[in-house]
């Protein structure tokens, strides 16, 4: 017998589905149950979808041993599924338009309404832009607020080594399936992440790291934060899609000010432009963000 939530998770396995494509169905279809038993026909007479699509979305539906396949996959990769229906989904990723289905998570993720700030920016960072960012987050979770970044090189990778050094918590959303890291390098900072915080993907296990799995990635990040800061970032970048889906969800947008002349200033100062919150300090993010602080023991003990 095959459960609401293991729909759940057949229907995050349908390829080229978004989760705002899957809510509209539900809601045409009356409910998860009827939407996995619909045919191709009926499919693409609602949705208005192509033969292949929908050939795609029918035979996912209609193989229960993707479920069995998924959840074996996750438990050797150390991992375990939270659908919606669970209770150990985020409730502040909850709130946006579009949530995933379904989170594969290593580590654990803080108690609901933990106070997070996500830390993004450039791959390509200075040496000036790693030591802000590492700094932020080292002192941001001294002051017990959780550090969200998205595991890339550079400014992120600084994010999340700056909450490790502070013994703090820090959560690191991936662009791929979780037995497909990426960057590879980054093997082990994903393995000290998961100790003091949370691993998290929507995507299925195997899914490959391909460029467009980012930016969707991206609205995780700012959704399970409070506010998002922006650390260096050329016009044009992954950290300006954050930047957007921070304004969409009603998060605050913060950014810390670069070199004039630095191709990785002008997306900073483009956000300040406007609006984003100068940052020069961590109070800056306690203050607009009204986060008392208390440390990382005293969290630790709530």
């Amino acid at each position: 017998m095959v459960t609401d939530r293991e729909r759940l998770i057949l229907l995050n396995c349908v390829p080229d589905v978004s989760p705002v494509q899957v809510r509209r169905l539900l809601d045409a279809f009356g409910g998860i149950k009827a939407l996995c038993a619909a045919s191709d026909a009926q499919l693409r007479r609602v949705w208005g979808i192509g033969p292949v699509i929908a050939r795609k979305f029918v035979s996912t539906c209609r193989t229960p041993g993707l479920v069995e396949e998924e959840m074996r996959l996750a438990r050797r990769h150390g991992c375990e599924i939270i659908t919606q229906l669970d209770e150990g989904y985020p409730a502040r990723l909850k709130e946006i338009h579009d949530p995933p289905l379904v989170l594969y998570r290593k580590g654990q993720w803080p108690q609901p309404d933990e106070a997070a700030v996500a830390i993004v920016g450039s791959r390509r960072a200075s040496l000036y832009g790693q030591q802000a960012s590492e700094r932020l987050a080292y002192e941001l979770a001294l002051r017990g607020v959780t550090v969200i970044s998205g595991l890339a090189r550079g400014i992120d990778a600084a994010a999340h080594r700056g909450a490790l050094r502070a013994d703090g918590r820090t959560v690191a959303v991936l662009g791929s399936g979780m037995n497909r890291l990426y960057p590879p390098e980054h093997e082990a900072l994903a393995a000290e992440v998961a100790e003091q915080g949370a691993v998290l993907s929507e995507y299925p296990m195997g899914t490959a790291p391909l460029p467009h799995n980012f930016p969707r990635r991206n609205r995780v990040i700012s959704g399970l934060s409070l506010g998002v800061v922006v650390v260096e970032a050329a016009d044009r970048s992954g950290a300006l899609i954050t930047a957007d889906c921070a304004r969409e969800q009603g998060r605050e947008g913060f950014a810390v000010p670069g070199p004039v002349d630095s191709v990785t200033s002008q997306g900073t100062h483009g956000l300040l432009k406007q609006g984003a919150r100068l940052v020069t300090s961590v109070e800056d993010i306690m203050d607009e963000l009204r986060l008392r602080e208390i440390t990382v023991h005293e969290a630790a003990e709530c």
